[in-house]
């Protein structure tokens, strides 16, 4: 059965009629919930200005910051104070391209190549396990003409395309579990499998909660998901605890005496309400390790205070709300499952890296979106962005030349 939104006849004259929403589409997910109160509105609107403000502003405070923290290191490392800047401004335009042009882009082009797509991420995923460069015993990047691209950022983009594509398609039989449950999950396995592999469990866990969430969306049982986050339960611990470095942060965390994220609390705990001010920050130099990456955080804590911190908050809070806001008035299923995967995956990731630094959690390396330094993180969150803002410009669905049948 093909969705409302499928091409028109060439031979129609007349205008075309606004698109209905089918019973089984109205009764599943986050779209389900926005048509029984009748504030479905399928009209094309401009690209969502908030979500737009909130993806540059974090941009630009991360590039700021990154060469603050970065700026040490290197001079130390490389023989330069701007050598992260300028990596990241070049990564940062690049971005701002992808950005621009998926924002322009019928984002249902996405459907119709999402296994092309998904192939592409997989494809990568095992390039980086054969000729990979080994960095702290993981292997997760390859380089080319100097460039570290890590395949594990791009993947996460790909999985939320390929999973929305394929809950759109599925319908109703989602919430069974042989046709709809259970394949969705063994897919998102093999993909969980080689990201594992490069001894990566932190952008794992990513992978699986996506799926899980987007399942739930898209109408699955909860029965299905809370059984599946049981039996993940004890592989994941197992994980943890017979892993000798993961066992190590395990400890750390449990007797406090974890010394980077000591360094993160006290970075945090001497910038106080306003901060030292910009670029004053002590436990940069040569103190906190990976204080331009994955504890770029403490950095702004020490160098803007606690208002830096709430204001960075806030932002990632707006982005996370209007990409949410964007899937509840999607036009088609593809769309609000899309949208809903893409908010998840910021709202997650940022809420795992706050929870490492202010040790809540134990250690990760997971980036804080759009803020830390590295390539590969940024440019695919930039591209999600710009998916997002496609999403929410709502095009006119019987004009459309696309075909977004369920077939």
């Amino acid at each position: 059965m093909s969705e409302p939104d499928c091409e028109p006849s060439e031979a129609s004259t007349g205008p075309t009629p606004a698109p209905q929403s089918t019973p089984q589409e109205a009764s599943t997910g986050i779209r389900g919930f926005v048509e029984r109160r009748g504030a479905f509105r399928p009209a094309a609107l401009p690209m969502d200005p908030w979500l737009f403000f909130a993806a540059t502003s974090l941009s630009a405070i991360g590039l700021v910051m990154v060469y603050s923290a970065g700026a040490w290191l290197g001079h130390e490392v490389y023989g330069s104070w701007e050598f992260f800047l300028w990596r990241q401004a070049a990564f940062l335009a690049v971005g701002f391209c992808l950005l621009l042009g998926f924002s322009r882009m019928d984002y249902r082009l996405l459907r119709r190549f999402g296994p092309q797509v998904m192939f592409l991420g997989i494809a990568m995923l095992v390039t980086v396990l054969v000729v990979g460069q080994e960095i702290n015993g993981a292997r997760r990047w390859i380089r080319f003409a100097g460039v570290g691209v890590q395949p594990s950022e791009l993947a996460k983009l790909a999985l939320a395309v390929f999973l929305a594509a394929t809950l759109a398609r599925q319908g109703e039989r989602v919430r069974t579990f042989k046709r709809g449950f259970l394949p969705v999950m063994l897919f998102t396995c093999v993909t969980m499998g080689l990201v594992l592999l490069e001894k990566d469990l932190g952008t794992t866990i990513l992978m699986g909660s996506l799926t899980l969430i987007m399942l739930f969306v898209a109408g699955t049982r909860l029965s299905y998901v809370v059984a599946a986050v049981m039996l993940a339960a004890p592989i994941v611990w197992q994980l943890i605890v017979g892993v000798d470095y993961r066992r190590g942060r395990l400890e750390d965390f449990l007797s406090g005496d974890g010394y980077q994220v000591h360094q993160a609390l006290i970075a945090i705990g001497s910038g106080g309400t306003w901060g030292l001010g910009l670029g004053n920050g002590r436990q940069k130099l040569g103190f906190l390790p990976e204080n331009h990456t994955d504890f770029i955080l403490a950095t702004v804590g020490e160098e803007m205070g606690f208002v830096g911190i709430t204001v960075v908050v806030g932002l990632i809070a707006l982005l996370v709300w209007r990409g949410l806001v964007v899937a509840n008035n999607a036009p088609d299923r593809f769309g609000t499952y899309l949208a809903t995967g893409l908010s998840a995956l910021f709202g997650l990731q940022a809420l795992v890296n706050m929870a490492v630094v202010l040790e809540v959690i134990p250690a990760k390396g997971i980036t804080l979106p759009f803020l830390s330094y590295g390539g590969s993180s940024l440019l695919a969150s930039l591209a999600a962005v710009g998916i997002l803002l496609s999403i929410s410009r709502r095009p006119d669905l019987g004009r459309s030349r696309i075909s977004a049948g369920d077939g």
